[in-house]
């Protein structure tokens, strides 16, 4: 069991998989061979385009702030991401394409390896006191507000993660409209969108 901050300058940039902009990782996992088992990341989309390619990859992504965007999936249908704080899943090998609404739009994005691990999310106001007990590995992001934890302190942008099934803490608000995002991966367990 393991309870660790993870600040908004820990965060590593990389290139997106097919090379149209860039990403802010906030943690990963990977398979012993490398490849990519989990991912949350902060992205900012400030042209139409592709998204990369995720085939064998569950997507959830999150609008935080800008005018928002359609994802267009083919023939999956498409989305409007016109409010902040409210995630979209999909399955990361549909045909994916932005059509910003105006002016760029920063996203928070989760991709999990469909074959091999399973993830849930969930917006959730800290209203006072929110008690979190870890299920596996868990990701406590701040999207709005200051909160307070027996690790330290964490503004927006910063992430609480707990690994370990018995890892819990008490996050308590310092702001009145604290927000978080609470990310639940469990690893050898398939996952799909829904």
């Amino acid at each position: 069991m393991s309870i660790s901050l993870i600040r908004w300058d820990d965060h590593r940039l990389v290139p997106w998989k097919n090379g149209l902009g860039m990403t802010r990782e906030v943690a990963n996992g990977h398979r012993p061979d490398g490849s990519m088992l989990w991912r949350v990341s902060l992205a900012t989309v400030d042209r139409d385009g592709p998204f990369s390619d995720f085939t064998g990859y569950k997507r959830v992504i999150m609008m935080l702030e800008g005018e928002g965007m359609r994802l267009d999936f083919g023939g999956h249908g498409s989305a409007l991401l016109d409010r902040p704080f409210v995630p979209v899943v999909f399955d990361g090998a549909w045909p994916t394409s932005a059509r910003l609404a105006g002016g760029p739009t920063r996203d928070l994005n989760v991709v999990t390896a469909q074959r091999d691990a399973a993830s849930s999310v969930a917006v959730l106001p800290v209203d006072g006191a929110l008690d979190v007990a870890g299920r596996g590995l868990t990701l406590v992001h701040v999207l709005r507000g200051k909160v307070a934890a027996a690790a330290g302190s964490l503004v927006t942008g910063d992430t609480l993660r707990l690994d370990g099934g018995d890892a819990s803490c008490t996050l308590r608000a310092d702001d009145a409209d604290a927000l978080v995002y609470r990310i639940d991966i469990e690893l050898g367990r398939a996952g799909s969108p829904r």
